[in-house]
């Protein structure tokens, strides 16, 4: 049985886009790649909202000279190694390998794929996991703190969202961001 994992890089001031909408402040370095590397590597499926499916499906063809970099090259394997799941109700489809579209979030459904996991599921977007940390359904918060200080825009976590949060681990990498872990309820 699997647990599901949300989890995103987000600003000191709790958002993960900028009023912008930019994300040049979420580079991470050698070490968090590394890291990021070995969470994809262990995740039995990943669960994208739209605007984080548009973001991550760069990694199933990324430029060649992007993958003369060892991490970039471990984590597009990786990526495409791993089963996907979009929910949108805005996309008529998706054009990925190992990849279904749900119009929207069913809690059964999601509920049934984690359980049936081989692995930890990560749910990436907060939008959509907004809907699935108020159903209950989100084992497990992961939040990267970037020392960074957007002012405003899309939050991490959904206005109104209540719970206890028991930190299970934290970890400093050297680039300054920190690795929050936490279970939920």
């Amino acid at each position: 049985m699997g647990r599901l994992s949300y989890g995103m890089l987000v600003s000191l001031d709790g958002y993960v886009r900028g009023p912008d909408g930019s994300l040049d402040w979420t580079e991470p370095d050698a070490q968090l790649h590394e890291h990021f590397n070995r969470i994809q590597a262990a995740s039995a499926l990943e669960v994208y909202g739209r605007h984080m499916w548009e973001t991550m499906r760069y990694w199933q063809d990324p430029p060649a000279a992007d993958l003369e970099s060892p991490q970039y090259r471990g984590f597009a394997q990786a990526w495409q190694d791993t089963d996907k799941v979009v929910v949108s109700r805005s996309l008529p489809s998706v054009d990925a390998p190992r990849t279904r579209l749900w119009s929207r979030l069913d809690g059964g459904a999601l509920r049934e794929l984690v359980a049936s996991a081989d692995g930890d599921v990560s749910l990436s977007g907060p939008t959509l996991a907004a809907g699935a940390l108020r159903a209950g359904l989100v084992d497990e918060v992961r939040a990267y703190v970037v020392p960074h200080v957007l002012g405003g825009g899309l939050s991490f976590l959904p206005d109104g969202y209540t719970s206890p949060l028991r930190l299970r681990s934290e970890r400093r990498f050297a680039g300054g961001v920190v690795e929050l872990v936490y279970d939920v309820g």
